[in-house]
Formats: structure tokens, C-alpha cells, sequence
């Protein structure tokens, strides 16, 4: 009996590169669409079904991303694992090894790109526990993974590994085509065509041995390059995806599609000649190259000239001779399904086992919502506040039961505070078509980064923490010219134009501060910041007295201090983070006692005080909103935080992570999604606009946005440290 890999065991990572640094590697946007409408039929029910969790799409990733996650999801796939590549391929000159691009590739460096044998070596790993692997290659050169140079010592490809299917779109020495005018690359589209119309007269679960002949037979009846397999012990029978060609079987309980495991008919029914059986247990037989694999097709390489047609169908330069042709640097698509067993059954886009659940999930809708923070490095605390307040929500609003026949969940992403980090998250989240609207990121650099992603798929982000004007107000806004940039990005938190005053008015009317030296980190938030702060400070009569500007993460300002210091400053402010903060701030009260360091709710933190050690008491940061709890309508925010048990504090931005969850959740509501229904793409741009309208009040206070997406709330907080603590002493 053949039974569907178990998607709650799962896991599957899409990788893909579509867009590249080098000129020399033309442009792939049938790769980025891949990725899309793969993830949508995976996550689909009657396919598989898999939760968007158990799910990661990398759409523009560096080598170190891809392994690492790759990684992650190999320590958690108890049953099938699958990766998924699409880009530009290459054969490394001396090893004959395979190279798959990245979009910083440089194909006279293949160190840049990412090596097949890393994934394998990988999957390898004692650390994995899945029970079944399928590798699937849509690329050129393909082939190698199956018997390439390292074949005679097992290492060519990961058909040595029992329970393990490896399926390729080209032989070793053919190219793969991304045929112009056509939405997918060739192979991978007739892949999402068997799985979105399901395969005639095949059983109702489809195997890895059933797809490949379909494939086989597909492609090369249209004259295209013939894809190959090769596969270890019983890894053809397994099953990736639902028949969606079969009817339902009629009668009570769950049908084909809804269940987890379902009979299939023998292999020995099924077709025997043209093209051959795939599934011998045999792991020394060659790979199978089912007929007519000798004949040339419009897309082989030959000895001849091309013709443009032929050139600009395969987006190559040209057909060279001999081993040469094979260096050439062509599409490739390259379709790593590295282990493809027990992806969660998540029926709806939720979790789910299929049986007795069936009409409860039948009948509801699970929407998403993304989160971009720095959940690791040194803004971690920070980060994890954000994620674990819009958590809160979500499950607050899932008990009360606030959108009828909806259920809410998040999916949070690390972007490392790393704005090429939150750029790939941000096209993560797009393709994830469950994902209506995002809470984050925490970085305003990291913010610039995304938002244009999020605007062209009409996706709403509202950030808790970002302040520069810019993101709101347009490049002009130091000359008093506003013009929203993106109309699907709001904040919850005020802005600089009022946090930067608010220290300028309490360090001159309060603390007598009449010079200041200021510096920031060269980052967008620290410069935006510096810069309002030095105009506001002029206006209040006090005096620049010197500024400069350092990397963000140096440690040693001796530089700075000294010239703040001989410049006679009685005040350094810093536009930039606590973690470089807190040394600036040790070191300066090391050279002169009595100046004071201040800087916006960048440097609010308990690591910053713990840093800047006992001499620190009397520096001062403006926050942006009011103190959680000093206000009545957080009262109950803090209490069930503290009831979940969250590992991290909420910090300063979990009040308006947890209003910014709320406010994507009121728009949801409104606007009355049928509950049988999926989350269709039109639903996004329709959640902005009631973004745009949402008036309720929240546990910050009142929360509404302003036509350039600002919160219509602009409070600020100045803290002071005292005694290692951080008290609030203005609102």
C-alpha cells in the first residue's frame, strides 16, 4: 500500500534566484513565478496540504541562508524532506561538479554559487531523521547529480541513500530550457501542471515513479530535453501529491483528498515498457533513460551555429563545442526536492490529520500574518518582544473568537536586522499567499528595504518600532515637502519629528545642556535621527558643537569621544542602536564625568545599562509612545503576557506589536471573507485600504493612521537612567 509522505512530519524549502549582480547572467522571472505557484499547491489541501510553517521559500538567497535553512527544516523532517532550486547552473572546470547560482554569483568565482554536493553532504547529515528524500534538478547540466565525476566513489548523487529518488530535467550534458513567452521554466511547468489538473488514469496518489513518467512523456512528446531519475530501494513509490484528476470516492468519510494515507494501485498494473520501471531497489544500476533518449531535440546542444530563436529559448549565449558548451553559463532551474515525506497535513492552510477534523476545517479559514524582526544576534530581545506581542494577539483574537470562521496565526522570520536579510523575507512573505499582512521589522533600514516588495504585491506592513520620517513622509521631508512613499506601510509608534524634539526640549529646558556632540551610526534610523535632533536643538538655543559618524558595530570610540570632549561638549547624542551605545556611553564617562548620552528608543534597553556600567545614571533616550504601564488599557496586555510565559519581555514595542497585530486583524474582519474560501490575492490590496480607515482603541492608546500611514497618536517618553534602571520622566 502506498501511502501520501505525512505532511505533519514534513518539511520543504523552495529556493529559488531569478534576478543576479553579474551581468553576464541574464534575468530568470519564470523562476520567481515557480516559486510562487509551487508553494500555493503544496500548501493546498487537495495536493498535499502542507502548513505554511512546515514551508520555506527562499526567493533570493546567499549560499550561507540556503544551507542553514536547509538545515533547520533537515533537523525537523521526521519523515519526507523536500528543497526546491530554480536559477542559472555551471559545471566547475576541474572537479566537474555542479554549481547552482545565487543572485550574487560570480560564474568566474563558483565559490559565490552553491554546490550540489554541500546539499547532499547535508542530507547526509546523522542529524536527519527524515525516512524519505527526493532531490528533483530542473537544470542545466542536471544530470551530474545522477552519475557525474564523483559517481565512481558514491559520491555523484544521493541515490546511495535508501529511501531516496532522485529526478533531473537533463541528462548531464543538456541544457533546460525557460522557453520566452512562457509563465514557468519547461520542466518545472509540467510539474505544476501534473499538479494542478492531476495526471489521467493514474492512481489516486501520485509517486515519484508516476510523475517521472509523466514527465518523461510530456516533454518529450513537445521535443524537449528528456528529464532522468534514479532511485534507492522503494524511493519510487513515494507519494508527493494527490491525484487531483481522480474523482472523490463517493460515501461517508473522507475521500482521496482529505486522506493521509490512501491505497494505490500496484506498480506492476502500471505501464512497463516506454519508458521502463523506475522503482528497482538496485542502487549500482545506472540512471534510467527512458527512449527515445538518443534522439536529438530543438533544444540539444550541437556542434552547429544557433539560431537566435534557439538562442533566446534556452536565454544562453550560444552553442559551443565539446566540454567547452558545457561551461557556459545557461538557465538552469534547478528543482531540489531534498526530502519530500511528512509535510504537516495542514487541510486550509492550517494543521490538520485529515479525518475527523475534516468539516470543522472544511468550513473555516486560516489567514497568516507575517512577522520581520532580529530574532538572534544582538537586537534579539527587541525582536522576540515583537514576535511573541503579535503572538498575544493573534491568540487573544482566536479565543474571542473576533472574525467568525477565521482563525488567525503567525508565522515570525528572522531578519537579522540586516536590510538584504529583510528584503528576502519580505519576497518569503509575498509568495506565502496565506500571509495578508505583516507586523515589522524593527529596523527602519531594514524597513526601506522591504517595503517596495510589500507595495507591489499590495501587502499592508505596519511597523511597532520604525521612526525615520522618510518611511512615511518621503526624502523631502527636512525641507518641509511630504509625499508618502509606499501606501501599504503604516506604524504604530510616532515618528522622529517627534521623538528627536522631545530630547532636545528635556536636555536643554531640564538638564541645562547647552552643547552638543552628535553622533550616529550611518544606518537610516541613526542618520534620520541625528539629523532631527540637531535641528530641534538649535531651535530649543543650544549649540552643535561637532558630529562624525561611525560603522554601525564598532566597539572602541576612543576617536569620538576624544574630539566630543575637546570640543567642550556637555552632552553626546548617538542616533543609532544599544549595542554600540552602551561602550560610547562607558568610554565617555570614563574621559569626563557629567556629560551626559543620549539617543532615541534605540538605545532602550536593559543590555544598554548593563554595558554602560554604574557611571551611566543620568543618560537619557525618548521612546516613542507611552509607558505600557502607566496606562490603564495595558493593563490586561501586560498581565496575559505574563501569564503566556514568553521567554522575553515585550520591551518598548510590544504595546504596538500587539496593536499593530490587532489593527491587521479589526481590517480582516471587516471585510467579511467568505469562511469556505481561500485568502485570494485580492484580499490584500482590499486590507489596505481598511487599514487605512481602522479607528479602535487599543493598548497604547487610541490607534488610527494618518493619510501618509503615521500613527495618529504621536506620544513620546523621555527615560532616564537611574541606578542601572531606566525610569520614566516625561510624557
Amino acid at each position: 500500500m502506498t501511502e501520501l509522505s505525512n505532511p505533519a512530519r514534513s518539511r520543504a524549502l523552495l529556493i529559488g534566484a531569478h534576478s543576479f549582480t553579474d551581468p553576464d547572467l541574464e534575468p530568470l522571472p519564470a523562476v520567481a513565478r515557480n516559486l510562487d505557484r509551487l508553494a500555493e499547491l503544496l500548501r493546498d489541501p487537495s495536493v498535499w496540504g502542507l502548513d505554511a510553517g512546515h514551508l520555506s521559500v527562499l526567493a533570493e538567497p546567499d549560499r550561507d541562508q540556503a544551507l542553514g535553512e536547509a538545515g533547520r527544516l533537515a533537523d525537523e523532517a521526521e519523515d519526507t524532506l523536500l528543497v526546491y532550486y530554480a536559477g542559472h547552473g555551471f559545471v566547475h572546470d576541474l572537479s566537474n561538479e555542479l554549481y547552482l547560482a545565487l543572485p550574487r554569483t560570480d560564474p568566474r568565482r563558483l565559490y559565490t554559487a552553491l554546490r550540489y554536493q554541500d546539499i547532499r553532504e547535508l542530507l547526509l547529515g546523522p542529524q536527519v531523521r527524515a525516512r524519505r528524500k527526493v532531490v528533483i534538478l530542473d537544470c542545466c547540466w542536471s544530470g551530474l547529480a545522477l552519475h557525474g565525476a564523483m559517481s565512481a566513489t558514491g559520491l555523484g548523487g544521493l541515490s546511495d541513500i535508501g529511501g531516496t529518488f532522485v529526478l533531473t530535467a537533463t541528462s548531464e550534458t543538456r541544457t533546460a530550457l525557460a522557453p520566452p513567452g512562457e509563465t514557468y521554466t519547461a520542466f518545472t511547468g509540467e510539474l505544476i501542471g501534473a499538479l494542478e489538473r492531476g495526471v489521467p488514469e493514474a492512481p489516486p496518489l501520485l509517486t515519484m515513479t508516476t510523475l517521472y513518467r509523466h514527465l518523461h512523456d510530456a516533454l518529450v512528446s513537445k521535443g524537449r530535453p528528456t528529464p532522468q531519475q534514479r532511485n534507492g530501494n522503494t524511493a519510487g513509490a513515494i507519494a508527493v501529491a494527490r491525484n487531483r484528476h481522480r474523482p472523490s470516492v463517493p460515501g461517508p468519510g473522507p475521500g482521496p483528498e482529505d486522506a493521509v494515507t490512501s491505497a494505490e494501485e500496484p506498480s506492476a498494473e502500471e505501464p512497463s515498457v516506454d519508458p521502463p520501471p523506475v522503482d528497482s531497489p538496485s542502487v549500482e544500476e545506472p540512471p534510467v533513460d527512458p527512449p527515445p533518449v538518443d534522439s536529438p531535440s530543438a533544444e540539444e546542444l550541437s556542434d552547429e551555429k544557433p539560431s537566435d530563436e534557439d538562442s533566446s529559448a534556452r536565454g544562453s549565449r550560444g552553442r559551443l563545442p565539446g566540454r567547452r558548451r558545457r561551461r557556459t553559463v545557461v538557465m538552469a532551474s534547478a528543482l531540489v526536492v531534498a526530502a519530500l515525506g511528512s509535510l504537516p497535513v495542514a487541510l486550509n492552510l492550517i494543521g490538520g490529520d485529515g479525518s475527523d477534523a475534516d468539516a470543522k476545517v472544511k468550513s473555516s479559514l486560516t489567514v497568516t500574518i507575517g512577522v520581520s524582526a532580529p530574532l538572534s544576534g544582538d537586537l534579539v530581545s527587541l525582536g522576540r518582544g515583537i514576535w511573541d506581542s503579535a503572538d498575544l494577539a493573534v491568540k487573544k483574537a482566536n479565543a474571542d473568537n473576533v472574525a467568525p470562521g477565521v482563525t488567525f496565526k503567525i508565522r515570525a522570520l528572522d531578519d537579522k536586522g540586516d536590510p538584504a536579510t529583510g528584503r528576502r523575507n519580505a519576497t518569503e512573505l509575498v509568495a506565502d499567499r496565506s500571509v495578508v499582512g505583516v507586523v515589522g521589522p524593527l529596523n527602519t533600514s531594514v524597513a526601506q528595504a522591504m517595503q517596495k516588495t510589500f507595495h507591489d504585491a499590495h501587502l499592508t506592513q505596519i511597523s511597532p518600532s520604525n521612526t525615520a520620517p522618510a518611511l512615511t513622509l518621503g526624502d523631502g521631508w527636512p525641507q518641509g515637502t511630504f509625499a508618502r512613499p509606499y501606501d501599504t506601510y503604516f506604524r504604530t509608534v510616532a515618528n522622529d519629528t517627534a521623538q528627536a524634539p522631545a530630547a532636545a526640549r528635556y536636555l536643554y529646558v531640564k538638564s541645562k545642556r547647552r552643547k552638543a556632540f552628535v553622533i550616529d551610526d550611518k544606518q537610516t534610523y541613526g542618520a534620520s535621527l541625528a539629523q532631527s535632533f540637531k535641528k530641534a536643538f538649535g531651535e530649543e538655543g543650544g549649540t552643535i558643537v561637532g558630529e562624525t559618524h561611525v560603522d554601525a558595530g564598532r566597539r572602541d570610540f576612543s576617536t569620538q569621544v576624544s574630539q566630543a570632549v575637546n570640543a567642550g561638549a556637555d552632552v553626546v547624542y548617538y542616533g543609532g542602536e544599544y549595542d554600540e551605545a552602551g561602550p560610547l556611553s562607558k568610554q565617555l564617562h570614563a574621559a569626563k564625568p557629567g556629560v551626559l548620552l543620549a539617543g532615541g528608543d534605540g538605545i532602550f534597553s536593559d543590555t544598554y545599562a548593563t554595558v554602560a556600567g554604574d557611571d551611566a545614571d543620568g543618560d537619557i533616550c525618548v521612546v516613542g509612545g507611552a509607558v505600557p504601564g502607566s496606562l490603564p488599557s495595558a493593563e490586561t496586555f501586560i498581565k496575559d503576557y505574563k501569564a503566556a510565559g514568553y521567554r522575553d519581555a515585550y520591551g518598548p514595542y510590544g504595546g504596538y506589536a500587539y496593536d499593530a497585530t490587532s489593527a491587521l486583524i479589526q481590517a480582516f474582519k471587516s471585510l467579511h471573507v467568505d469562511p469556505s474560501d481561500t485568502v485570494p490575492s485580492a484580499t490584500r490590496e482590499s486590507l489596505r485600504a481598511a487599514v487605512q480607515n481602522v479607528d479602535f482603541d487599543g493598548v497604547m492608546g487610541k490607534v488610527g493612521f494618518d493619510a501618509n500611514g503615521d500613527a495618529v497618536l504621536q506620544a513620546v517618553t523621555v527615560y532616564r537612567l537611574s541606578g542601572g534602571v531606566w525610569k520614566a520622566v516625561q510624557a
